[in-house]
């Protein structure tokens, strides 16, 4: 263990951070994505710093392959891009840059500054860098070349002793941005962490500061939570914490008022949680099972199970007041509607949704695509005399 140093602006020396070699953090490097490493690599051959940083040094800390590798530097976005032909800059306010590898994608960030807070958008350096960081378990900076992590604010024993503690203020944290919140709720039961009292008392505080965020972006995180694998978990702590009337409030409200909905509910999310694992662990097992795995946990997946039970209820009510005899194309309408209004305000993609229901409609026997069955018209039959007046009209 080393520890780095720098004078303040009175010229004494203050600790900065503590540097983790190889021996000491553990991570196996069989672990760590090659290309991740590569452009680690290269940004360095062209003279900048670059780590893996957040979720993917936590989870290799803990022993687990992640899923992600997030990759920060202190080269600007357009130098990033000038290095990397598989690559584009995206996003308006936060430029940031995506490297293609295959289906693989790497997002890489530029340090940034606190001069305007923790959400501001100047570029800055890695001290600064880390100040803007939500937790300390997702603030380690990684260098697979020369194998440290490097440690800022304490986050390499919070992560060994499973504690989530904020490196912004508690008054500021989730103040300037509310879905640190729901973030906290996910990595304490992802990393098994535990939520400090003080942590929880100002989450309970500022619960209603989730109504302001819009909903594209409360969409994008459920999803990341239904694909979770610990969905269940999650959710209930979410309800536990009254967060989660503000994803779903027609799902919250069913869930206060049912304990059997309720618990139908979280069994679902718990088979969903069993598939992503069961997944993941095919995934570790055999690379070439990538493309059918991410297929698999679409957004249209997660979807059914959230919706299965809500729509089957649906088409029991249909069939009860006889308006169950409409064609199922006209019933697939109509119950695609009222999933639509059930799940607001999340917005997810019209076409995800109609493939939720589609599966959601098969696994029931009903196919909303086969048309209906048009009735014959039968013919009379015309006596032999009726043929005769029947003619005599005609000459006339």
């Amino acid at each position: 263990m080393f520890i780095r140093y720098h004078r303040d602006k009175n010229g004494k020396l203050v600790q900065q951070a503590i540097v983790y070699t190889e021996k000491e953090h553990g991570i196996a490097s069989d672990a760590i994505d090659t290309d991740a490493i590569k452009v680690i690599e290269r940004l360095k051959e062209a003279g900048y710093k670059a780590f893996i940083v957040g979720g993917a040094v936590r989870d290799l800390l803990r022993g687990k392959k992640p899923k992600d590798f997030d990759l920060v530097t202190d080269a600007i976005p357009a130098r990033i891009k000038k290095l990397f032909r598989n690559s584009r800059i995206i996003g308006r306010r936060f430029r940031l840059v995506h490297i293609y590898f295959g289906d693989k994608i790497f997002e890489v960030s530029t340090f940034r500054s606190i001069v305007n807070g923790s959400v501001g958008n100047e570029f800055g350096t890695i001290d600064e860098d880390v100040m803007r960081r939500d937790f300390t378990i997702n603030a380690l900076y990684f260098d697979p070349i020369e194998n440290i992590i490097v440690d800022y604010v304490g986050g390499f024993n919070d992560v060994r002793e499973g504690i989530l503690k904020p490196i912004i203020p508690l008054a500021d944290i989730f103040a300037e941005d509310p879905v640190r919140m729901v973030r906290g709720i996910k990595y304490a039961i992802t990393a098994n962490c535990v939520i400090p009292p003080n942590v929880q008392k100002q989450i309970r505080k500022d619960a209603q500061m989730l109504a302001g965020v819009s909903p594209s972006r409360m969409t994008e995180e459920f999803f990341k939570i239904l694909a979770s694998g610990k969905s269940a978990e999650i959710i209930q702590s979410l309800c536990h914490f009254r967060l989660f009337e503000y994803f779903v409030p027609h799902i919250w409200e069913r869930m206060e008022a049912s304990t059997e909905y309720r618990e139908a509910l979280l069994a679902d999310l718990a088979a969903l949680d069993a598939q992503n694992v069961n997944l993941a662990r095919t995934l570790l097992q055999d690379e070439s099972a990538e493309a059918s795995s991410q297929e698999k946990k679409s957004i249209s997946v997660l979807l059914s199970y959230l919706l299965k039970r809500y729509v089957s209820e649906k088409l029991a009510s249909l069939k009860s007041d006889g308006t169950g005899e409409l064609p199922p194309t006209e019933v697939f309408r109509s119950a695609l509607l009222e999933a639509r209004a059930f799940v607001m305000p999340m917005n997810p993609p019209r076409v995800e949704l109609e493939a939720a229901m589609m599966m959601i409609f098969k696994n029931l026997g009903i196919s909303p695509l086969r048309k209906p069955e048009r009735k014959r018209r039968s013919r009379k039959p015309v006596s032999r005399q009726g043929e005769r007046i029947l003619a005599d009209k005609d000459q006339r």
